[in-house]
């Protein structure tokens, strides 16, 4: 994490990157429209559809989040920053669910993809593929699988949501 962190945040590729993921959500949204007004939608489009919705607002409230906490707070955006909304109460309650559901739409949304580039009979059962890689990702960052520790800067940053003891 430590090498790629030097790689993305270096100030031209992440501005670079910013765009890239602007562009995606805009084109991701026009193409939505393309969906929406199809006649005949089957259930590939509707998951095709409910996860590039999730996909499209995880992307805009991760990367703002991401990039106030590290540009205005200075805080690094590191494994802490994540696992700190799924150790302390109550943030994981919100969290879990946030985190879950945007592995599960990649998940999803990378499959319809492919079913519709050739639609094969091991798509659909591979649907499970999101909402399991989703539970394993949130229960190592949760601490469920070992114990995490936070360090006092990102315990203290907590500390301001409402609810959490610093």
């Amino acid at each position: 994490m430590q090498w790629s962190r030097t790689l993305y945040q270096f100030p031209l590729f992440e501005i670079a990157l910013v765009l890239a993921l602007t562009a995606q959500v805009v084109l991701g949204i026009r193409l939505l429209r393309g969906i929406r007004a199809r006649k005949r939608k089957d259930a590939w489009h509707k998951v095709q559809f409910a996860s590039a919705c999730y996909l499209a607002y995880f992307i805009i409230a991760h990367t703002a989040a991401a990039l106030t906490t590290r540009l205005i707070v200075d805080l690094d955006t590191n494994f802490y920053w994540a696992a700190g909304t799924l150790v302390l109460s109550p943030l994981k309650y919100g969290f879990a669910p946030y985190y879950f559901l945007a592995v599960t739409a990649l998940f999803s949304h990378l499959l319809a993809a492919l079913h519709f580039r050739g639609a094969r009979a091991w798509h659909a059962p591979a649907l499970v593929v999101g909402p399991l890689v989703g539970m394993v990702i949130v229960a190592a960052y949760a601490g469920l699988l070992y114990e995490i520790e936070l360090p006092a800067n990102y315990r203290d940053y907590f500390s301001v949501f409402p609810g959490v003891a610093g």
